[in-house]
């Protein structure tokens, strides 16, 4: 019954807010129709599925209004997957992402996310329009932080947190790193989501704190399963929306350290670590990097990755103990799920010895 209703309630937000993003795309059809396709592409393709962010942003406003979300938290939601857009076309550059006819014009995913970026500012002004000024500014600075916050994540992905610049760290300083990219290009988002639908919901200092940290641990876990599923051959991996299939292996072949390999570096056996820092210089042939799946897979690394996006999800559900309303509770607890199941994880048992 209640996966019904979440599925009921994460359907209908998609399709309602697919219809409020299409009218803040529309009007690039009059500056030019492909021009709109770019812009479009990934949010068309979104239009239907599960909307994590949005129902987030949504229920967020719900558990600490009491009431149905309105047409201006509609608008605050659209701003948000526009934004998301706006960051998978900005990080299709940054990892070379999308497929070789995306990425022969990189310039293009350059501009879609300029301008997707400020849609979701007409977005949210719209969605904040009938607040107070002061309000109004608070959420606006919040909403800057996650673009501000998110490129420095970038940064520490892209500069730090690869195996060239970490050959020499520890297991711990591995980690803080790891961390800190996370929190940069995830999980400070949906931290952040919460606390947006919490202040348009008129959230006590208690509600507002109790969901964004739930957000926070809950895009921390999110993020770590993406990071499995790097290690999903090309031939099992269905890929998402934003996530090509042909995208498997970006990270080790771009040198990122993720848990699994940093895991692996670690704790693994010489031969193990041999052939990982071959892909990390990206010197591994496709049967290798097949191996190295195998590798993770069978000598612990992926249990311990998914133990620590299981700490994480309890660390996040332990502050939903603060709503008294078991409905609102449950509902938040149901956006967990993927963590104890998901097609990256029963993929990858299928390596298993």
């Amino acid at each position: 019954m209640l996966k019904d209703l979440y599925k009921k309630l994460m359907t209908e937000t998609s399709t309602q807010i697919g219809d409020v993003i299409l009218k803040y795309l529309e009007p690039i059809k009059s500056d030019d129709v492909e021009l709109y396709n770019i812009c479009a592409e990934l949010l068309l393709k979104k239009i239907g599925t599960f909307e994590t962010r949005a129902y987030l942003m949504r229920f967020s406003f719900e558990a600490c209004s009491g009431k149905q979300w309105t047409d201006e938290i509609k608008h605050a939601c659209a701003a948000i997957e526009l934004e998301l857009a706006s960051m998978y076309y900005a990080n299709r550059i940054f990892d070379e992402k999308g497929g070789k006819k995306i990425l022969q014009k990189p310039n293009i995913q350059f501009i879609a996310a300029m301008i997707t970026r400020d849609l979701a500012s007409q977005a949210l002004t719209h969605g904040c329009s009938k607040l107070d000024y002061e309000k109004f500014i608070k959420i606006n600075d919040i909403f800057d932080e996650i673009n501000k916050t998110f490129y420095i994540g970038q940064f520490f992905e892209i500069e730090k947190n690869v195996y060239s610049d970490t050959i020499e760290l520890d297991w711990d300083k591995m980690l803080e790193l790891y961390y800190k990219r996370n929190y940069g290009v995830n999980n400070s988002y949906f931290e952040k989501i919460a606390i947006i639908g919490s202040i348009l919901g008129d959230g006590t200092k208690k509600q507002i704190s109790a969901l964004s940290e739930f957000a926070k641990n809950y895009g921390m876990a999110i993020q770590i399963i993406n990071d499995i599923g790097d290690f999903v051959p090309p031939e099992h991996n269905l890929g998402t929306e934003e996530k090509l299939s042909e995208d498997a292996y970006s990270d080790i072949r771009h040198g990122k350290f993720t848990l699994p390999i940093i895991y692996t570096l670690i704790k693994g056996k010489d031969e193990e670590r041999k052939l990982l820092i071959r892909a990390l210089k990206n010197q591994a042939t496709t049967d290798e990097l097949l191996d190295i799946t195998k590798i993770v897979v069978n000598n612990g690394a992926i249990d311990y990755t998914k133990k620590i996006v299981s700490d994480f999800v309890k660390k996040a559900k332990s502050h939903l103990s603060f709503f008294s309303d078991q409905k609102i509770k449950d509902l938040f607890d149901e956006m967990c799920f993927i963590s104890y199941s998901n097609r990256y994880y029963k993929e990858l048992n299928k390596f298993k010895k």
